[in-house]
């Protein structure tokens, strides 16, 4: 502290007797002078002895009282100095937030001015093809993927296939659609929360209501229990489905199911349906959307033209104007509309025969190649002698010349053979490269001939062979290349080749009975699903007839199950393995070939992310049109 504010301090103050004795004495004054101050009684006759004791006391208590104010000073001028350094920190903290805020504000407006001008355009027409027409837009009452291709345009599901760039089309991973979050309590239980701005387009009858917990509840129980061919992959997981309130669905399961999420947003539903539009079968003629696309116009025999739905709840997507699926079946016509630019992308893939055309006539073009993953063969009836000896399925396999049928397709150099299983990475085992697989699929006549002859089978004649003109061309030359090399080992069949509205009514899901069905199923995602859909004794996608007669395999029916509870992954492909050998030996079906599927856009897209799925609308809704 320095001397001018102490003695201005002092000034200031009341000063006691002592303290003015302690300021005299600090400033000099006389012994004398003090005894006048202190006594003012010049006949005391102890005024010397006082004095000298005043003066003792003042130079005993003269040091302490001095240091111990200036202590107290120094403490409170220090007190004061923390204060001031306080205020002035929190001044400086107070005006960095501020500038931090600014800052944020700044970047934010720089991020969303950049957004707005990186966003893509909205607008044209996004055109693509599919082989033939639809027998109805119920994915309910008809099970093919036709019904799912126009169906995920309009009905969302609580999750769906991701496509994030880079992100490999086979590559099934899930993420939420309708589901704005989820929560899991324990192994059996989930519950999702649905987005607020899911609203049914405004129509009779649901004019513009908002998307319920209910509508997702009764489109998973009415699937359940409405005796459809269509029951999706989660069904036999599933002990019941509820709505606790408008926005709330719970999921009660009968055990743990890891492929749960990536289930519910299978392509081949259920999808979320409005329960107003089964009244009076109107869902067979019509689409009811809160999806990305409205249905606008149906032509019977020529297109489907859907249109950008305005109140989508992932808007701004969709990014085309209008969505064009033409009925095209013949490749030479597909080919001539991706060169002219009335087809600018595929929805699932083009034919091989035209791959190579199509490389070379549109420069600039984005590709991708995959192995298809669609389950399909040659399916005889189980219970039809003498297709109830397991000898002569396994001579039926052996007869067949899968490359042959590979090449028909120009697909021989990028095609696999299945097994009980499509190509899925980690789990399938390639017959032409594993010996104990290899002896039921290598093209092996004279070892077919052995076999049927072990049967006591020694020639057929007349059996009926149904194939289909649902998949395209290609396909139905390929049933005559089976009809071909069945010929040759003494099998003699009928082609009969059915339309697809008998096809996916009879062949498809293995009710006709009787007769050797030539068809494919539906693309699998997992191994589980793959085994399900074919070979559960009951289930309602298996294109086995007389499939029933498969639960009597009480050792495949175990593998099923274990390998669909087993947790660990070694052990569950160990599993896998010992399933793909056993059914290969008991050839409940005849495995078919799994073409490469290529994907094409043209380069006036962009955003283009392929899924190799039957319902490709979350690649579709994410595709614009760079040159608006």
């Amino acid at each position: 502290m320095s001397n001018s504010k102490y003695w201005k301090r002092m000034r200031n103050r009341r000063l006691s007797r002592r303290a003015v004795l302690r300021t005299a004495a600090t400033a000099g004054v006389g012994a004398a002078g003090i005894a006048l101050v202190g006594c003012g009684d010049d006949d005391d006759d102890d005024q010397p002895q006082a004095v000298a004791q005043q003066r003792q006391q003042q130079q005993q208590d003269q040091p302490q009282a001095a240091a111990q104010q200036q202590q107290d000073q120094e403490q409170q001028e220090q007190t004061s100095q923390q204060a001031a350094d306080q205020a002035e920190q929190q001044e400086q903290a107070a005006a960095q937030q501020d500038a931090a805020q600014q800052q944020q504000q700044q970047q934010a407006a720089t991020a969303q001015a950049q957004q707005e001008l990186e966003a893509p355009p909205i607008g044209g027409e996004l055109k693509i093809s599919d082989t033939s027409d639809l027998a109805s837009f119920d994915g309910f009452l008809t099970f093919g993927y036709k019904a799912f291709l126009h169906g995920h345009n309009c009905y969302p599901m609580l999750t769906q296939f991701s496509n994030n760039p880079g992100q490999s089309s086979i590559d099934f991973q899930p993420e939420l659609w309708l589901a704005e979050s989820y929560e899991q309590p324990d192994d059996v239980t989930w519950l999702f929360n649905i987005k607020e701005n899911a609203v049914w387009e405004d129509r009779e009858p649901v004019n513009g209501r908002n998307v319920t917990a209910a509508d997702v509840a009764f489109s998973f129980e009415e699937e359940r229990y409405g005796g459809y061919p269509n029951r999706g992959a989660i069904q036999p997981s599933l002990v019941g489905v509820d709505a606790p309130d408008d926005r709330t669905v719970r999921f009660d399961l009968n055990g743990p199911l890891a492929p749960f999420l990536l289930y519910l947003g299978h392509h081949a539903g259920p999808y979320v349906m409005p329960p107003e539009l089964l009244v009076d079968e109107m869902s067979r003629q019509t689409m009811i959307s809160a999806g990305p696309f409205l249905l606008d116009e149906y032509e019977p025999g020529s297109r489907v033209i859907y249109k950008r739905n305005p109140n989508y709840f992932d808007a701004p997507k969709p990014y085309a104007d209008s969505l064009v699926i033409n009925f095209i079946g013949d490749n030479s016509a597909i080919a001539a509309a991706f060169l002219s630019g009335e087809l600018n992308t595929t929805w699932f893939g083009v034919a091989p025969p035209i791959v190579e055309e199509l490389e070379n006539g549109i420069p600039g073009a984005t590709w991708e190649y995959q192995p298809s993953l669609v389950i399909g063969g040659v399916f005889p009836d189980l219970a039809l002698e003498p297709f109830n000896d397991p000898r002569v399925r396994q001579a039926m396999s052996v007869a067949i010349d899968r490359d042959a049928i590979l090449t028909v397709g120009g697909a021989l150099e990028r095609g696999q053979w299945s097994t009980a299983l499509p190509p899925l990475a980690g789990w399938w085992v390639d017959p032409k490269e594993d010996d104990a697989l290899g002896e039921f699929y290598r093209y092996n006549p004279e070892k077919a001939m052995q076999l049927l002859d072990a049967a006591g089978v020694d020639g057929l004649d007349g059996v009926p062979f149904h194939t289909t003109t649902a998949y395209g061309p290609i396909f139905a030359e390929q049933s005559q290349v089976v009809q071909a090399n069945l010929l040759q080992v003494g099998i003699s069949v009928d082609l009969v080749v059915n339309e697809p509205t008998v096809h996916y009514s009879t062949i498809f899901n293995g009710s006709n009975t009787g007769v050797i069905g030539h068809t494919l199923s539906v693309a699998s995602i997992e191994p589980d699903e793959a085994l399900r859909n074919v070979f559960i004794p009951d289930s309602p996608r298996s294109p086995i007839p007389n499939g029933e007669l498969m639960g009597e395999d009480q050792q495949m029916l175990d593998l099923l199950n274990a390998q669909r509870t087993e947790g660990d992954v070694e052990t569950r492909r160990k599993l896998l393995y010992d399933l793909q050998l056993h059914i290969a030996n008991q050839m409940y079906s005849v495995p078919w070939v799994n073409p490469p599927i290529s994907q094409v856009a043209r380069p006036e897209l962009s955003g283009v992310q392929f899924i190799q799925t039957f319902a490709p609308s979350p690649s579709l809704e994410d595709m614009w049109f760079n040159d608006l």
